[in-house]
């Protein structure tokens, strides 16, 4: 058996040592370079060669790791705060459009909503419904109950007209102190004339006392109501006035009842009340 010289046994063992070294730096150690710093250290083992080998966290990757935690946090941050203003914008919007007593539409509801239905019925071409209606002598409940049995006399009348009007397109709104308006889209004129009656009856059934009306002893209303299938050209204003003049209408016969107008051939006519 080859025996090597003892002169040559420590170098050899420093060859084989730089070779051990040389692998763990390219094989081990360099794939961790990228994200860590480390140091080695050599030492002897009764059986060979001893190895430490320490890794340290680089500190571009800390403060890399940090700054990205950072941004994150930022991020979630930004959202919630852009989450937290779209809500204060839609709940002042849906505030600008309530009757802060009725919780109903308002007037600025019900313009904007009706000019939106009035464009939709022209381009699919189909009909729409108005009705304009008033609590009959309601300044008389003020003067005989104070107006807060007549705030809460508006809320009663309000709800129960939210009812009647049970579509979701359907839009009942407070635009003044006792007036409410309604819009029907896509309602041919004998539906819009059962609903009139129907919204008459209801508010007559709710049974609120009112002693000091001259037509009834309970809470009545008097209500318009017009029809038009609009075409290119035609202003949304005639169907606000025709809803209007049957409104008067109804009043000059009596309250307590419901008048139409057809837009188009501007007759006014009362419509026949329930056979109770």
């Amino acid at each position: 058996m080859f025996s090597m010289p003892s002169r040559w046994q420590g170098d050899w063992r420093m060859v084989l040592r730089n070779k051990t070294i040389e692998l763990i730096e390219t094989r081990l150690c360099e794939p961790l370079n990228q994200h860590m710093l480390r140091t080695s250290r050599l030492g002897l083992h009764a059986e060979g060669l001893l190895f430490l080998i320490e890794l340290h966290q680089r500190k571009e990757f800390t403060d890399g790791f940090m700054n990205l935690a950072g941004y994150y946090s930022q991020s979630q941050q930004q959202k919630h705060r852009s989450h937290l203003i779209t809500l204060e914008i839609q709940k002042a919007v849906k505030e600008s459009h309530t009757d802060p007593l009725t919780g109903i539409a308002n007037r600025r509801a019900f313009d904007e909503h009706i000019r939106d239905v009035w464009q939709s019925a022209i381009a699919d071409r189909r009909p729409v419904v108005m009705f304009s209606a008033d609590i009959d002598h309601f300044k008389l409940i003020n003067d005989h109950f104070g107006h807060s049995r007549g705030d809460e006399i508006l809320i009663q009348v309000a709800q129960c007209l939210d009812k009647v009007l049970s579509r979701d397109n359907d839009v009942v709104a407070r635009v003044g102190g006792e007036e409410f308006a309604m819009v029907l889209p896509d309602t041919q004129l004998d539906g819009g004339q059962l609903m009139a009656r129907t919204a008459v009856t209801a508010i007559e059934m709710l049974n609120i006392p009112h002693p000091a009306s001259l037509v009834a002893d309970w809470v009545t209303i008097s209500l318009g109501c017009s029809w038009c299938q609009p075409r290119p050209g035609d202003n949304v204003t005639e169907l606000i006035v025709a809803a209007d003049q049957a409104l008067y209408f109804a009043k000059k016969a009596g309250r307590n009842c419901a008048s139409y107008m057809d837009v188009s051939q501007q007759n006014v006519a009362l419509i026949s009340p329930w056979i109770r």
